[in-house]
């Protein structure tokens, strides 16, 4: 089963959040143009921003803390739209981003799971020559019954895994002015 997420940017303006997002109608839904949110699918990324398929307890991240009580109109109904079929909601401030990017440069996350024999040679081989090529990671599944497959636990630095993903939403949020800035989200599978 996959699982997505759906995030909102809004910003505090005198006092009050607002959207900072552009809203459409299409087919009776009113929601943000699917090429204008943050839409990857990446589960390292969920684990950390709010515990979500975590596979390896991360040394850092945060956990769900519900929907906030100030979101604006328009995240609230989107939120209420997906009913029981949206979990784990939960919302992070700019500077929580921020302090989790820095955070990434010099933590590392274990990554385990069952690997081609060879493949996984020219991995180890990659990390032993002090430069590693941590795309030589991919692909690995979690078990298999394929004889050619060996299990495997490397440490891979956490800014390989997340950094792309948090660097783009961080940009996104430093662009909407306000007195304050946060994204609210949640998941469905």
């Amino acid at each position: 089963m996959r699982c997505d997420i759906h995030m909102y940017r809004e910003k505090r303006v005198n006092g009050k959040w607002e959207t900072a997002d552009c809203w459409e109608s299409k087919y009776d839904i009113i929601d943000v143009a699917f090429e204008e949110r943050f839409h990857d699918r990446n589960y390292e990324l969920f684990s950390v921003l709010a515990g979500v398929r975590r596979r390896e307890e991360p040394a850092f991240g945060f956990t769900p803390r519900g929907l906030p009580v100030t979101c604006c109109a328009e995240v609230a109904d989107a939120a209420n739209g997906w009913g029981d079929d949206g979990h784990s909601h939960s919302y992070l401030y700019l500077h929580e981003l921020e302090d989790l990017l820095a955070l990434l440069s010099s933590a590392t996350q274990p990554i385990s799971g069952m690997k081609d024999r060879d493949e996984l040679a020219k991995l180890q081989s990659s990390i032993e020559s002090g430069f590693p090529d941590w795309n030589l990671l991919y692909p690995y599944c979690q078990g298999t019954n394929d004889s050619r497959s060996v299990e495997f636990c490397v440490n891979v630095p956490a800014l390989f895994l997340l950094g792309d993903g948090l660097a783009r939403i961080i940009a996104s949020i430093k662009e909407i002015g306000g007195d304050q800035q946060r994204v609210v989200f949640w998941f469905d599978n």
